[in-house]
């Protein structure tokens, strides 16, 4: 039986000024734009997981990333140093 996860993070909604702060951007050499949040998408028969970029236009089909499935762990773990390092800044202040 094929399983399938499709999930998203959204962290800005819609273009209200209150809204277009909260974004954080995606750029790369030809391309930049605010970033609202990810689309997570896989299968179970999959060797990634597809990250899609969500902008204040809603989903966008041709910004996205793919992670290896046993790169995952690696991922998470740096997101969590990162995480550490910088509460550990905000405390200084």
């Amino acid at each position: 039986m094929n399983k399938e996860l499709h999930t998203e993070i959204v962290w800005s909604k819609g273009r209200t000024k209150e809204e277009m702060v909260k974004q954080t951007s995606w750029s790369s050499s030809k391309d930049y734009s605010g970033l609202s949040g990810l689309e997570f998408h896989c299968y179970s028969h999959n060797n990634d997981v597809q990250i899609t970029a969500i902008t204040s236009q809603g989903l966008s089909r041709n910004k996205y990333l793919q992670i290896p499935v046993d790169k995952i762990d690696e991922m998470c773990n740096i997101l969590m140093q990162a995480k550490k390092v910088m509460e550990s800044n905000n405390e200084k202040v």
